[in-house]
């Protein structure tokens, strides 16, 4: 018997290395909870620590004084479903199940999630805001894709209303008798009950509820995507604060014209802010603050001039272009980690990385990277977040892929170390930048560069997959969603 033990022991230590981070499985804790919270259409320039000067935003500010935050991060897409089939999938735009933005196109059975992974570590999984990867009755809602808990909405259309007659809970819809919600289940008159409010309410009881165990909560909340509406105690902070030079009209009439469209962002924002404040307050409370990571990000740029005057906020910072686009505006969005003693403070990392790493990243700090598909595009972070603590080196991508097909038309980007590329629309040539010296996209190299351009272009063609079909699922009679 005394032979087995250091045999035991070797085997002990090298399970250790290849499985569970030194962070808090080797101190012989559970593995740390982990809160994503990922904000709709939030820009790279909206937050303070980011360079916003007209929004407040203090205990995201705080996250990122107290965490690390990055400079080169990226969404998944440009758009809002597709994002997030990159991010609970793992896998890039070129593979990615979902890779339209038209409302409930859903994950296939066979797609492994996030929330499948992390149950295999003994997580409770919850998920709290827009699923937008599956509408109800099809293989894509959140209970059948590994969620023990979700309250929100299925389809993205549904969630542009902000005073909706009803969410869903789990496979249930859930009513909302404050509002009256229009005959298509949008915003109505009656505005009693604001959807961000009841999402976060029951984000709140997840985590008291699941105190004692580890637990995920994915937190994919909805502000700021437009309709500008937010309750008056939040818009009395901005009112008259700004020149408001135009009622806000959205294209697709869900909501009245907003008459402070400026003030309403700004206040959806910080509203926003103060949910994560509460969040963080409430860790401490339950004394789970220290073993608890927590991420901050958006699911693509901020809006351009579809959005509340852009240029106005500088939503996107330094960055070219806006949402929709494959521009670092489109697609680079704010990033922040914070795990008190493990993250250092006021970090700030330079390493390009996006929502296709999430769960690679996610496993590992579970304790569980054996678990995660062999055919995903991710690459843990760990040991950027950790730093010496991870006991390795940061691997790195050889290139990160993203597209986005609207029609016929195919629009595509490429980052290769400091080397980006841009392809508008189908064949028309690339254009190629140098993102190092360059971050404003203003110098396209394509002609100075061909080898580079070339060697973009292959490893574009390696990336892209032909999509599969798109479908929507049967909707019942004037609506876009169940």
């Amino acid at each position: 018997m005394r032979r087995l033990i250091p045999l035991c022991l070797a085997l002990i230590a090298l399970a250790g290395a290849a499985g569970l981070p030194r962070a808090g499985a080797a101190r012989g804790k559970r593995p740390p909870n982990i809160v994503f919270i990922m904000a709709d259409d939030l820009g790279y320039g909206h937050l303070g620590c980011y360079g916003q000067t007209k929004i407040r935003t203090p205990h995201i500010d705080r996250l990122a004084r107290e965490g690390m935050r990055f400079t080169d991060a990226y969404a998944g897409c440009s758009v809002c479903a597709p994002c997030r089939s990159v991010l609970l999938t793992g896998k890039h735009m070129g593979h990615t199940s979902v890779r339209r933005n038209s409302g409930g196109v859903p994950l296939l059975d066979e797609d492994v999630t996030i929330p499948e992974v992390l149950k295999q570590a003994g997580y409770a999984t919850g998920v709290f805001g827009k699923w937008g990867v599956g509408d109800a009755g099809t293989p894509g809602v959140a209970t059948k894709q590994g969620v023990d808990e979700f309250f929100g909405y299925y389809n993205q259309v549904h969630a542009h209303s902000y005073y909706p007659p009803y969410l869903w809970h789990n496979d249930e819809k859930y009513p909302l008798p404050g509002n009256s919600g229009r005959p298509d289940g949008l915003t109505g008159e009656k505005r009693g009950q604001y959807a961000q409010d009841e999402i976060h309410a029951k984000a709140l009881d997840f985590i008291r509820r699941n105190r004692d165990r580890p637990f995920f909560c994915y937190l994919p909340y909805t502000i700021p995507h437009t309709e500008l509406l937010v309750p008056q105690d939040s818009l009395d902070e901005y009112a008259g604060k700004f020149p408001e030079p135009f009622p806000w009209v959205d294209p697709r009439r869900h909501y009245a014209d907003q008459p402070q469209p400026r003030a309403a962002f700004a206040a959806m924002v910080t509203r926003m802010d103060r949910g994560v404040g509460e969040i963080m307050a409430l860790l401490a409370e339950l004394g789970l603050d220290e073993n608890t990571i927590v991420f901050f990000t958006s699911d693509n740029g901020g809006q351009g001039s579809g959005g509340p005057d852009a240029n106005f906020f500088r939503a996107n910072g330094p960055l070219r272009g806006y949402k929709g686009q494959m521009y670092e505006g489109g697609i680079r969005v704010p990033m922040i980690a914070r795990w008190p003693g493990r993250i250092a403070k006021g970090a700030v990392s330079d390493h390009p990385w996006y929502l296709a790493d999430a769960m690679a990243t996610l496993a590992e700090l579970a304790g569980v990277r054996d678990r995660v598909p062999k055919d995903t595009d991710g690459i843990s972070v760990v040991p950027t977040l950790l730093g010496e603590r991870s006991g390795r080196p940061q691997r790195t991508h050889r290139y990160m892929y993203w597209e986005l097909q609207r029609g016929r038309n195919l629009t595509q980007a490429i980052r290769m170390g400091r080397w980006k590329g841009v392809r508008h629309i189908n064949d028309t040539p690339l254009e190629v930048y140098d993102l190092q010296t360059d971050l404003g996209e203003t110098n396209n190299l394509a002609e100075s560069r061909p080898r580079l351009a070339a060697r973009l272009e292959r490893l574009i063609r390696q990336a892209h997959t032909p999509m599969r079909p798109q479908r929507e699922p049967p909707h019942p009679p004037g609506r876009g969603f169940n």
